[in-house]
């Protein structure tokens, strides 16, 4: 198959891309920074695709697009994996609104975008499929803004994968807990046997697109087997 990767050159994005590409699968990673892209396809034996944008501007999809017909890439499956943070208070009270509308717009409309624009592409592949990474933070009682965002993008999800269901084409959304990754260790001094490991999530999705055409995981909760760190 051939799949598109969000925030594909780091973290969770680039051990699900290491995963599939085991698998045999063609890739495309897409991310901010251009260095940690060619990396990236170092790592992986330089056969991926990278293209380099802010996936959060609305015309990024399109530029991809045209850059897929130059290289003659046509996706079956869209993996939104890409994600902002940006507030530390760990309050949904004291960061200004512009704060949120920021976030939002990182973890729910960019990707809203993404879908709209590309689902075109998917609906022709061979096995059209849209997976989403949210977050267990999305699940919860959870004090930040991340939390509200990943609760929209479960909700936004949600109602794809009932729209899409005539069309034939699955989508899929897997929750992770804490995840081992350059930003969150050692950073926050977490203990590493306390969060699970990037190539969790990425045997899960490689897994996920080794099922049946007739079959569709609709939602996945991974978590560390100790709980939530956070």
């Amino acid at each position: 198959m051939r799949v598109i990767i969000t925030g594909g050159s780091r973290g969770i994005g680039l051990e699900i891309a290491r995963q599939l590409s085991i698998a045999g699968h063609e890739l495309l990673l897409v991310g901010r920074n251009g260095e940690s892209l060619a990396e990236a396809r170092t790592s992986l034996g330089g056969n991926a695709l990278v293209f380099t944008a802010d996936q959060t501007s609305e015309e990024t999809p399109d530029r991809l697009i045209i850059y897929m017909k130059e290289h003659q890439f046509q996706p079956d499956v869209l993996v939104l994996n890409a994600a902002a943070f940006f507030d530390d208070t760990r309050s949904v009270t004291e960061p200004k609104g512009e704060e949120l509308e920021r976030i939002l717009l990182a973890n729910v409309v960019s990707n809203y975008n993404w879908v709209r624009t590309l689902l075109p592409l998917i609906r022709q592949g061979e096995y059209p499929r849209i997976l989403v990474i949210g977050s267990t933070a999305g699940l919860r009682a959870d004090t930040s803004l991340y939390g509200i965002s990943k609760a929209a993008l479960r909700n936004y999800t949600l109602g794809l994968r009932e729209e899409l269901k005539p069309a034939g084409v699955g989508v899929t959304l897997i929750h992770p807990g804490g995840t081992f990754t350059e930003r969150r260790v050692p950073n926050e001094r977490t203990a590493p046997d306390r969060l699970l490991e990037g190539s969790d999530i990425g045997l899960l999705v490689a897994a996920i697109l080794s099922l049946s055409p007739q079959a569709v995981v609709e939602e996945l909760t991974v978590r560390p087997m100790l709980g939530d760190t956070f």
